[in-house]
């Protein structure tokens, strides 16, 4: 079996460009329609009509950032975990880089937790979207 190396994780999320991309990402949920961009994104989706793991989450991220949080589970409940990151790491963008050294050592200090962490959510997500794939798929019905 082989194991993550040591803070991989962390060092990415934590990353300027990371940094910078989450405060894009965030700055643009607030001005992005709720209802989409108008164009699917997601490959699987155009083709089948059924959703990806992540089919939502843009306009999730949307109605997170616009005030909507029904609305924004309603398309991809893993937004709870996406859009506080992504609003941690945007407000990291602006941190002095005394701050983001601190985060990045507690981050390291719990490292082993974190990996942890981040293996459960990703299992959950992909469990997540094969269940929902499944359902719809037996149901007949098309994601919106």
């Amino acid at each position: 079996m082989t194991t993550a190396t040591p803070g991989w994780t962390h060092q990415a999320l934590l990353a300027p460009a990371m940094r910078r991309f989450a405060l894009l990402v965030l700055v643009a949920s607030v001005f992005m329609p709720r209802s989409g961009l108008g164009v699917d994104l997601c490959p699987l989706h155009h083709a089948t009509g059924l959703p990806c793991p992540g089919c939502g989450m843009t306009r999730a991220l949307a109605a997170m950032s616009q005030g909507e949080p029904g609305v924004a589970l309603g398309l991809n409940p893993f937004v709870l975990f996406v859009w506080p990151a992504v609003v941690v790491l945007a407000l990291l963008a602006f941190a002095p880089s005394s701050v983001v050294r601190r985060v990045e050592a507690l981050a390291r200090s719990r490292d082993a937790a974190l990996t942890r962490g981040y293996q459960v959510v990703l299992a959950a997500f992909l469990g997540f979207g094969a269940l929902r794939f499944a359902v719809m798929l037996a149901l007949g019905m098309r994601f919106p």
